[in-house]
């Protein structure tokens, strides 16, 4: 069997290759993504106090789940660059080291949930939401273990299905659970919430598993060399490790703004939750661009091909331009009715005043969004180089000197108002992507080599 560097039929580094890549990968960030979002959607039918709780539990939570699932994503960057080096025999192996990662995170998760929540938490609803996110915390580190598999090898495709068969389940059980069924299942309200998302991720990766596990992949690429190797652990975590860290840290981040905006008052963490809700749904589209930037160029770069991932940025922003003006309407001209038609029961008690701001916030979360769009594809293109250490300290420096140091002294201090912090948000952004344009065209990614043949079993031409 013949295989080829090039990941499809189109021109590589090309919009229509990217897009191809990208397009499974976006559908199935949506679908977790989604999840959230459909959780929200739930809870604020339920109640208001249990909507501002899973974000502010949530958004912690998923500074723990997000970091690991990162590390453990690192699988498609390696199986990237040994499928564009054709080391086909390897591919099986860095993601068997991802799956050993997440199981051995369990000593973690377990006792964050156990003992974590109480102190972290002295609301009721916040903490119970923490600890039942953490009791699933590995879900979403092993889909993305599995998942690394498929997308290294722009076979992305499989997603889709994967996607809608879990946000089904997802959905079915967000009614079921956090409502319950009068005589048949208890009331769950946030804490069924979790339960679903979460059952959502391991149903995803368990598919994933089943594929991954087939013979002609054991034959052909190695999946069945279950064996732990720490050299290869070891690789894959000193790029992942700081890609986690980096993302966990930005999410506590996060955590800490909206733990600020709570404090000034309920107009503020409302309309900041209903605005971190849209962007991360609509991320869903920049997260999958990001993951497809990083397999076609992490194949790349294993095939030395350096000349052609300016034509993978390239073909990026383009995608990034014409998504941008797909969701102006929502988030920009007709703001109030999206929020009205998905959030609010309740909606028509919300002051004039409240409203005008809100439309002022969700405007700059489109601008926030868009500098954010560019910068993940700029981070793509950087992690399937290897240069997560840049990403680590660049970004961990930049939302507490750009983001929370400006929101604390000029926002929180002095009382103002929730369009300014909204307003430092999207400057934050642009200023982040400011340094990654100026790591990518200074060019020191180029020199991150750890896939060379003096590591890696003899290339495989025909297999």
């Amino acid at each position: 069997m013949k295989h080829s560097s090039s990941l499809t039929r189109h021109p590589e580094g090309s919009i229509r290759e990217l897009w191809v890549i990208s397009l499974p990968l976006m559908i199935s960030t949506f679908a977790s993504l989604l999840m959230i979002f459909t959780d929200r959607i739930f809870l604020a039918h339920y109640s208001l106090e249990a909507l501002n709780a899973s974000v502010t539990a949530g958004t912690l939570a998923w500074a723990i789940m997000g970091g690991f699932g990162m590390i453990t994503a690192m699988s498609e960057v390696f199986v990237a660059q040994y499928n564009g080096a054709k080391y086909y025999d390897k591919l099986g192996t860095p993601v068997w080291q991802m799956i050993w990662f997440t199981l051995f995170s369990l000593l973690l998760f377990i006792p964050l949930g156990v003992w974590g929540s109480p102190l972290l938490f002295d609301n009721g609803l916040e903490e119970v939401y923490f600890r039942w996110l953490m009791f699933f915390g590995p879900s979403y580190a092993l889909l993305t273990s599995f998942a690394g598999f498929f997308i290294g090898r722009g076979k992305t495709a499989v997603m889709i299905w994967l996607a809608v068969i879990a946000n089904v389940v997802n959905i079915g059980l967000d009614w079921v659970l956090i409502f319950g069924i009068e005589g048949f299942i208890p009331e769950f309200g946030i804490k069924g919430a979790a339960i679903a998302t979460c059952t959502g991720y391991f149903l995803e990766a368990g598919c994933l598993a089943v594929l991954f596990f087939r013979k002609e992949n054991r034959d052909n690429f190695g999946t069945g060399n279950w064996k732990l190797n720490w050299q290869e652990m070891g690789k894959c975590l000193r790029v992942g490790i700081p890609q986690g860290i980096f993302c966990c840290l930005e999410i506590v981040g996060w955590w800490i703004f909206f733990w600020m905006m709570t404090s000034l008052s309920t107009k503020h963490i409302t309309i900041s939750s209903i605005c971190q809700s849209f962007t991360i749904l609509f991320s869903f589209f920049y997260d999958g661009l990001s993951r497809g930037s990083a397999a076609v160029a992490g194949n790349l770069i294993g095939s030395k091909k350096y000349e052609l991932i300016g034509k993978v940025l390239k073909s990026g922003t383009y995608l990034l331009l014409f998504f941008s003006l797909a969701i102006s309407p929502f988030l920009v001209i007709d703001s109030q009715d999206t929020v009205q038609l998905l959030f609010f029961e309740h909606f028509d008690s919300i002051q004039a005043s409240e409203l005008q701001s809100l439309k002022v916030c969700m405007i700059f979360a489109f601008i926030y969004m868009f500098f954010e769009g560019f910068r993940w594809i700029l981070s793509g293109i950087l992690v399937a180089a290897g240069d997560t250490l840049f990403l680590l300290i660049g970004g961990s420096l930049s939302i507490w000197i750009f983001l929370l140091l400006p929101l604390y002294l000029i926002v929180v201090r002095h009382s103002l108002s929730i369009e300014l912090a909204w307003l430092i948000t999207a400057i934050y952004s642009a200023l982040l992507l400011s340094f990654y344009w100026v790591r990518f065209k200074r060019g020191a990614w180029k020199e991150i080599e750890f896939t060379s043949p003096e590591e890696s079993s003899v290339p495989l031409d025909e297999l």
